[in-house]
């Protein structure tokens, strides 16, 4: 190599243009290969499932080292690749849920609701021709599931072979409305299956509930959202009763 000053080497901005370091260890002039020089990572990972997520280290010594991200209770990993190169999502399974109970009173018709028997929510609500019951969401939230039980002293009774009871919700489409006035919901009410009350119940003091739907819940609502929920007779006629269910509506909300 020629006498030359550092100054005037070449210079060289990608290690890879670089075949060798020179220096020297007390009397002995050394060299090294430029990739021995400071530690390079290249980094590779897996989901294994939606528990864990394994980061591999390997350095440009070859020597390996494994991180393991492990998601611990109610929390998903995704790998967003490759739609997302490098990029791994965390989030939660799942929001806060919490639970409103409502009661129908006078059931199949002794109710004078809109739409069958409303669901009644006030402490000391009644049914009653001037007034409808609602529920108001202060939250944006997920209907994920509703659940009932019987909770008269007599068993049903009297539900003919083509009667069929649904428990339904409708939404307000105009908050500022009355709420007695069926063109103020939605005109379709959610059907909220496996909830049905029929012949087969006769006798019984049924207790029914359903979870988990197709789409993952019943209704997604936003804030401000007002919602009706009513026992409907949806086929034949079931004789009126003072009868009473007590109604559990569980909703999940990420905003607290």
């Amino acid at each position: 190599m020629a006498n030359i000053k550092f100054s005037q080497f070449e210079l060289k901005t990608d290690q890879a243009d670089v075949d060798f370091l020179v220096g020297y260890t007390g009397t002995e002039n050394v060299q090294i290969a430029s990739e021995k020089v400071g530690l390079r990572y290249d980094l590779t990972g897996a989901v294994s499932g939606t528990d864990d997520y394994a980061i591999t280290l390997t350095d440009n010594n070859g020597v390996v080292d494994n991180v393991t991200l492990v998601a611990g209770d109610n929390i998903v990993l995704t790998d967003l690749a490759p739609g997302t190169a490098n990029s791994v999502e965390i989030k939660t399974k799942r929001g806060s849920v919490y639970t409103v109970t409502g009661t129908l009173q006078n059931m199949f018709g002794g109710s004078p609701g809109i739409f069958g028997d409303t669901l009644e929510f006030g402490i000391s609500s009644a049914p009653a021709n001037d007034h409808s019951s609602v529920l108001i969401l202060p939250v944006a939230a997920k209907l994920i599931g509703v659940s009932y039980k019987w909770t008269s002293a007599t068993a049903v009774t009297g539900i003919p072979a083509d009667a069929l009871y649904e428990i339904q919700v409708r939404p307000m489409t105009t908050t500022s409305g009355s709420t007695l006035l069926t063109g103020n919901y939605a005109g379709a009410g959610t059907i909220i299956a496996g909830l049905n009350l029929t012949a087969g119940d006769n006798g019984s003091f049924p207790f029914k509930s359903a979870t988990s739907p197709a789409g993952g819940y019943f209704g997604n609502f936003a804030a401000g959202t007002i919602i009706n929920v009513s026992g409907v007779e949806a086929a034949g006629v079931i004789p009126t009763s003072n009868a009473e269910m007590e109604v559990v509506l569980t909703f999940e909300t990420t905003t607290f």
